[in-house]
Parts: structure tokens; C-alpha cells; sequence
């Protein structure tokens, strides 16, 4: 405790139990309290002050909300996953049911399902496209060289609503 310069204190007076009273006997009969100076690194109080509670409710708030913000993101981004899986599912079916078939048995042209077609998945459209393919030039011809290429394009509509999404699938198929 630091005292000021030219400052003695009073003697204190003793309580019942003994412990020290910050009082003190005036000379007329009184007594005055005996105020000392605190050092300014000592707190008076341990609470909160109101500021205090005010900017941390704030921080907090901003905190939650931020993380709140992201859940629908988060669920928009997980839709898409989801139906792009779905796309590349219905694309490699329709291959797997091409591959199935004999090489006489792939007809050479497009077909198309359009939405609300394929049974289950009425989000989604797929064109498939089959063409006689030429391996020297890597382009597709009108003569049957033993090669046919199919190339399988599964569209479905954005859960965002931005449009048309699409996935592509190609693979050729040889004679036996």
C-alpha cells in the first residue's frame, strides 16, 4: 500500500475479533473513516462492466451469424454434388447398357430422352450419340472401320435455378 508524503495513518481500532477497522476516534468523542489510496492496477470490482458485455455479445453475434450464413451454401453445394453423382450414374448406365449390346446390334445415330423420360430421375435428359470413328484422324466418319465412337451427354436442371447443367461420356467400342 503506498502512502502519500507527510501522511501517517491512525492507528486502527480493533473489532471484536480482532481484526483491524478502518475507523478511527476523533478527539471530540467521533469517528471518521480512514480512506487509503489504492493502488490504480487494482480493481475495485471483478465484474463485468457494461461495455465489456456489450462488445462481447457483438463479437459473439457476429461469430454465429457468419456461421450461420454458411449453412445454406453449404446444403446448395451438397445438392449439387448429389446430382452431378446422379449425371455420371446415368451416363455410365447407358453406356454399360451399349457395351452390353453385340457391335451390329449399336445402331449408328442419336437418341434422345428428354426430361421426365427416364424413369426415377425426371430432372434429367441424355442424348446418346453414336458414330463410326476413324483412329487415324480421331474424328468421326461415315464409313464403318470397326470402330464406333459413344459419347453420352446427361443434362439436368441447377438446384441454384442458374440453367442447364451437363456431364459428357465417351468411350469407343470395337468389333469382337
Amino acid at each position: 500500500m503506498e502512502l502519500r508524503k507527510g501522511f501517517t495513518p491512525p492507528p486502527l481500532l480493533s473489532t471484536k475479533d480482532n481484526t483491524p477497522s478502518p475507523l478511527s476516534r476523533k478527539s471530540d468523542g467521533g469517528f471518521t473513516l480512514i480512506e487509503y489510496e489504492h493502488s490504480k492496477s487494482v480493481r475495485r470490482n471483478e465484474s463485468f462492466t457494461l461495455i465489456e458485455l456489450l462488445i462481447a455479445i457483438s463479437i459473439l453475434a457476429v461469430a454465429i451469424v457468419g456461421v450461420l450464413a454458411m449453412f445454406p451454401t453449404a446444403s446448395r453445394v451438397a445438392k449439387s454434388s448429389q446430382m452431378i453423382s446422379i449425371a455420371n450414374y446415368l451416363g455410365q448406365e447407358k453406356m454399360e447398357e451399349e457395351f452390353s449390346k453385340s457391335y451390329k446390334e449399336i445402331s449408328v445415330g442419336i437418341a434422345s430422352e428428354s426430361y421426365e423420360e427416364i424413369s426415377g430421375f425426371k430432372a434429367y435428359k441424355r442424348i446418346t450419340e453414336i458414330n463410326y470413328y476413324d483412329p487415324l484422324n480421331s474424328t468421326t466418319t461415315d464409313k464403318d472401320l470397326g470402330i464406333k465412337k459413344i459419347e453420352i451427354t446427361v443434362f439436368w436442371k441447377s438446384p441454384l435455378g442458374i440453367g442447364e447443367k451437363s456431364i459428357n461420356i465417351k468411350n469407343l467400342i470395337t468389333k469382337r
